[in-house]
């Protein structure tokens, strides 16, 4: 167990490391609309999707286009209640584990993929099998799913106020993306009044932060259109 979460935890310093020196951008969801839906474009979005399922490397702006151009797909959902959510996280909180929990692990976190690819709970989950199982090469092309997700909500701005948030298309990937960034949950979930924009209270950390701010337009948009709906 120490050896995985020493992996995890080298790889997402690398991570970290390397977004610090991007400039922040705000999506621009319009164009990436348009982008996406354009077979003619370098950001069509089933060609978007199918590099990123096969593992294969892809630009900053490829992945931005790619994860928040989820949203106009015929499959975007930004609720989280499968139930394989429960299932994933029982097995997780063993002490200790044995082969046949190594494959219900990638049998959850798979069905919750095919929910939602860019769930980064399933994906960690599928790095911590892979690790221990010294498996390189699905490690690799996981690991960089991962990266891509996580560079797309990072990219977005730094998440100190609500006029710097993350973007997200997902209230779960705010919860998610927060170990990644050096924090705990603090227990506070808070929409802001007459915004889009919501807050997550942190745990005590040696950064000193109490807060993340996070956008949840897409969110918001997508239950709205619809008549509303729990996130």
């Amino acid at each position: 167990m120490q050896k995985i979460l020493f992996i995890l935890a080298f790889s997402t310093s690398i991570i970290l490391q390397t977004n610090a020196q991007d400039i922040f951008k705000a999506p621009d969801f319009a164009q990436i609309e348009r982008n996406t839906k354009e077979s003619v474009s370098s950001y069509y979005y089933p060609n978007l999707i199918k590099k990123y399922q096969d593992g294969t490397q892809m630009t900053p702006e490829e992945g931005r286009h790619l994860y928040f151009g989820y949203i106009y797909q015929p499959g975007y959902v930004p609720t989280d209640t499968s139930e394989f959510n429960s299932k994933l996280a029982a097995i997780l909180s063993k002490q200790s584990f044995v082969q046949e929990d190594y494959k219900s692990i990638v049998q959850y976190a798979d069905a919750l993929l095919l929910e939602d690819p860019f769930n980064l709970r399933a994906l960690n989950a599928k790095l911590l099998v892979y690790a221990q199982e010294n498996n390189t090469e699905e490690y690799k092309k996981v690991a960089l799913k991962r990266r891509i997700v996580q560079d797309a909500i990072i990219g977005t701005g730094d998440g100190m106020s609500e006029k710097t948030p993350f973007y997200v298309i997902k209230v779960a990937h705010e919860y998610d993306i927060l170990p990644f960034l050096g924090y705990n949950f603090g227990g506070e979930d808070k929409i802001l009044k007459g915004n889009k924009v919501n807050y997550l209270s942190l745990g005590e950390n040696r950064f000193g932060v109490e807060r993340v701010y996070f956008n949840i337009s897409p969110i918001i948009d997508h239950l709205s259109v619809r008549g509303g709906g729990k996130m």
